[in-house]
């Protein structure tokens, strides 16, 4: 059996069909207490911000300005709101659900328009059974609006300005802590540089020490051949041969001396006491070496200065001793200091007295020892006889600092 169609609608009934699919399909803003947003708004809260805060939940003016005050530097809150069917609100399909209109007690029946007044009323009557409606309470008159809003208004300046005074000892505690640091990287890195310093310091120190250990082992050996080789002469004892030790005539000057024969013992050297005591080793008897004069002391003594090459001593000592002289030179006929170097100072100790050659040199043009004074002195006298030989040592020294510097 063929079913019949339904006869089409009116042409009223479908007109208001239309209407009312095209104003559910109309994009609005979510749904919330526009008394209560015109309210927030007018404690100076923006509209985007404020509809955010009733978004949220807040469901009186108090809870929108705690709900701002602590969002309101999050990203985005100023961000549009995106727009819902008109009749929803966000995140819903089905309608907007009834918001809270005020706080009833459950035991009395009395409305509330937020929590502060049902927090007071609680707290005089003992009561504590409350819950939230949809019932709206009597509006308040223009002068208990006025009233309230500069409350809300008083209250969110309050808590903001608290909350900028927290904020402002974190800031300083941070700026405090930032400064801790950097004073203490600055410690950490003058410790670390102290420390290479002495490490550095111990380093020459050490290897000055062997320089000085080879040098006197060095002295102690030639010392020993030289005295050796003229306890016997200065010529060989004997020969090697296939045959075994054989000296072929006796080279014993002591031996020949005492009129010993050759297969006699030759007596054993005496060392001249008073040679050894100045630094040379002679046998009893013998010419001793022969003393250089002042200028060819002088030479040898740069030459020796000028062979220390480990952290720049030669150099250093013939700068000092260049100093030396030309004080003794341009000033030592006004003021006797300029020609007195004290064995006791630490310059000189460390530059001078501590390298072959740097006394020498200072003996060498007139310098002369004053035990009572502890001081290398160059007198008057002596200022004026070595005149050319002080210039002229000025002059080797200055070459050699050049030649040592180059």
């Amino acid at each position: 059996m063929k079913m019949e169609e339904a006869p089409p609608a009116a042409g009223g009934d479908a007109a208001a069909a239309a209407e009312a699919a095209a104003a559910a399909e109309e994009m609005v803003l979510p749904m919330v207490d526009e008394t209560l947003l015109g309210d927030v708004q007018s404690m100076g809260f923006g509209e985007i911000i404020a509809r955010k805060a009733l978004m949220a939940g807040a469901g009186n003016a108090e809870a929108a300005i705690d709900w701002i005050l602590n969002h309101e530097k999050d990203p985005g809150i100023g961000d549009a709101i995106p727009l819902v069917r008109k009749g929803q609100s966000l995140g819903s399909s089905s309608g907007p659900a009834p918001a809270a209109k005020s706080i009833r007690c459950v035991e009395t029946g009395r409305l509330f328009r937020n929590t502060v007044e049902a927090t007071a009323y609680a707290e005089k009557t003992g009561r504590t059974n409350f819950e939230e409606c949809t019932e709206v309470k009597k509006p308040l008159t223009a002068e208990e609006k006025k009233a309230k809003i500069a409350d809300l208004k008083a209250m969110a300046a309050a808590r903001r300005a608290e909350r900028d005074a927290v904020e402002a000892v974190d800031d300083v505690d941070r700026e405090k802590k930032r400064r801790e640091d950097g004073q203490k990287s600055i410690v950490d890195k003058e410790a670390t540089a102290k420390a290479s310093r002495l490490r550095e310091i111990d380093r020459v120190k050490r290897e000055k020490n062997s320089e000085k250990r080879e040098r006197e082992r060095l002295r102690a050996e030639i010392a020993k051949d030289k005295a050796e080789r003229r306890a016997r002469g200065g010529k060989l004892a004997g020969k090697l041969s296939a045959e075994g030790y054989n000296p072929s005539i006796d080279q014993s000057d002591t031996r020949r001396d005492a009129g010993l024969p050759a297969d006699a013992a030759a007596p054993p050297p005496r060392v001249d006491v008073s040679q050894l005591a100045a630094g040379r080793v002679v046998a009893e008897g013998g010419a001793p070496p022969r003393a250089l004069a002042p200028p060819e002391a002088v030479d040898k003594a740069i030459e020796t200065l000028a062979k220390y090459k480990t952290g720049g001593d030669g150099g250093v000592a013939l700068k000092t001793l260049g100093a030396y002289v030309r004080n003794a030179i341009a000033k030592g006929d006004a003021d006797a200091k300029y020609r007195t170097v004290g064995l006791d100072n630490a310059a000189f100790k460390k530059r001078v007295k501590g390298l072959v050659g740097g006394v020498a040199l200072l003996r060498a043009v007139g310098f002369a020892k004053d035990d009572a004074a502890n001081a290398l002195v160059l007198s008057a006298d002596n200022r004026a006889a070595n005149a050319p030989l002080l210039a002229e040592t000025l002059a080797k020294l200055e070459q050699a600092h050049a030649a040592y510097a180059a």
